[in-house]
């Protein structure tokens, strides 16, 4: 009966083992699928961003892509956490598309609707690229992963950075 017991418990521990061996491997190849999310996620944590603000903006190509509105993303961070993000798009002349009449810039949902909800999305992510999108703002909302993971990359405050058209792969 001892042995019974023993064995069972062995056994019990083995398996307890095996599944925490299990689980590692796990969360290490699904993290390997998906190496750009894991990279942003793992440079928040591990360095703080120094504190100051942050601009990226999309390039030539990506703004004559989008009728001529150029999106841009400040963040600031102070004692090391994002603090406010603004997601927000211009024209030549430096008008805002969110403040752009329906008649001007017929989007269904209006851009005042959306970009309000892309910039508190991105603050909410406190400076990683897995954020929500906003339905019906795609392009806006790769454009913001992609200028927010070139901030975590290579941003020094008070700096712009020039971000590269998204291709419609990614």
């Amino acid at each position: 009966m001892k042995n019974k017991i023993l064995l069972a418990a062995l056994a019990a521990a083995a398996l307890l083992a095996f599944a925490g061996c299990s689980a590692s491997n796990t969360s290490a190849s699904s993290s390997a699928g998906s190496a750009p999310a894991a990279e942003s996620a793992v440079q928040t944590e591990d360095s703080a961003m120094a504190d100051g603000v942050y601009t990226a903006e999309m390039d030539d190509a990506s703004a004559e892509a989008a009728y001529g509105w150029r999106d841009r993303l400040v963040v600031k961070y102070k004692d090391g956490e994002m603090v406010s993000a603004v997601f927000e798009s211009y024209d030549a002349d430096g008008n805002k598309k969110s403040e752009t009449s329906t008649d001007v810039y017929p989007m269904d949902p209006a851009p005042a609707d959306w970009m309000p909800v892309l910039s508190e999305n991105i603050l909410v992510a406190a400076g990683s690229t897995e954020f929500d999108g906003v339905s019906g703002a795609t392009l806006a909302t790769s454009n913001a992963r992609a200028m927010m993971q070139a901030i975590l990359d290579s941003g020094v405050a008070d700096e712009t950075i020039v971000v590269a058209q998204v291709s419609a792969a990614e």
